[in-house]
């Protein structure tokens, strides 16, 4: 990656331009956040600079924020990519569509990726509950992600999905989030990203599981603050009714976990 890659868009909290370069890091630097408010403030994508995860993933260094990033890093691991720098003039990513999917055409118009091996066994399980949620990583052979949602209404109810890498990546990368008409009409945005009313859903979905596709791409995105690409890890990871918070409590637990590297 030799040139710096710009990306422009509006933005979901600010309501302002958000304008995102994307730069070659240093080795071994992982992917580094940067807020450029006249000086740029660096924040790791690491756990320990989480601050909130309750309806999106926000991390800081204590001096700026930056919220949005789960998605970016679900695109950086799926596509295989590390040691790079974002910086943005907000603090907060472009949402797009409320998927991936700009991250990846960026990424591959710009040559960007790498084939993913699994690199490390989970040795143990480990499970987090928080009232009626709960996300569990459980010892397996290659990486998996499950995940079951009950809402109760007609357009979702109780649905359950799995995915592995062999399933294709572009099912995840484009999975949209959704909120409901209130919660969207809140931000303005109910014309561009997928709202739910009491009719369902105001855009047609890709797939009758796309809810829960974007459920695993949130998943595979928060995972990557444990300091090690998911896909590398040989686990399967299910989700119950779980969401940002108990995501990032099971990647703080996987970087604390006795990762065993394979031959």
């Amino acid at each position: 990656m030799n040139e710096i890659i710009h990306l422009n868009g509006k933005g979901l909290f600010s309501k302002e331009e958000v304008t995102v370069s994307i730069g070659k890091g240093k080795i071994n630097s992982g992917i580094v956040f940067a807020v450029n408010s006249g000086k740029k403030e660096f924040i790791p994508a690491k756990i320990e600079n989480v601050l909130n995860a309750k309806r999106n993933t926000v991390l800081t260094n204590g001096k700026e924020s930056i919220c949005l990033v789960e998605h970016f890093l679900a695109a950086c691991s799926l596509l295989g990519i590390d040691d790079i720098e974002i910086t943005t003039n907000q603090n907060e990513l472009i949402l797009g569509d409320g998927s991936a999917l700009h991250w990846q055409n960026t990424f591959l118009k710009a040559g960007l990726g790498s084939n993913i091996k699994e690199k490390y066994d989970l040795k143990e399980t480990i499970f987090i509950k928080k009232d009626k949620k709960q996300i569990a990583a459980i010892p397996h052979d290659g990486f998996k992600v499950s995940y079951y949602m009950d809402w109760e209404h007609s357009a979702l109810g109780k649905l359950f999905a799995s995915w592995e890498p062999k399933d294709g990546k572009d099912k995840i990368l484009r999975a949209r989030t959704f909120g409901t008409k209130e919660e969207n009409d809140y931000f303005g945005v109910s014309d561009r990203l997928l709202t739910l009313d009491k009719n369902g859903f105001s855009k047609n979905l890709y797939e009758p599981l796309e809810p829960l596709c974007h459920k695993i791409l949130d998943i595979i995105g928060d995972l990557r603050l444990s300091g090690i690409n998911p896909l590398e890890v040989n686990m399967h990871v299910i989700g119950f009714k779980s969401g940002h918070e108990l995501n990032v409590e099971l990647a703080r637990s996987l970087s604390l976990a006795n990762l065993k590297q394979t031959v």
